[in-house]
């Protein structure tokens, strides 16, 4: 049996959500590994955790803000 195809313009709406998904975590990673480099010249763990809780409110602020402005 041959599997049903999607249109093009749902391959492409589902690329570009991967990809927007993708971007997310890589930047979540990248922001936890500079956390971690902070806290390490720093000195001081607090300045890590610091950093990283700040990164983590800002993507919720974000995420939160896109979803409230298309109105879902």
């Amino acid at each position: 049996m041959d599997a049903p195809t999607r249109p093009p313009q749902d391959r492409a709406r589902l690329r570009a959500s991967n990809l927007r998904t993708a971007l997310v975590l890589l930047s979540i990673a990248a922001t936890f590994f500079v956390g971690v480099i902070a806290a390490k010249f720093m000195g001081g763990y607090e300045v890590g955790m610091s950093v990283v809780g700040f990164a983590v409110f800002v993507f919720l602020v974000f995420a939160i803000g896109r979803n409230v402005r298309r109105g879902r």
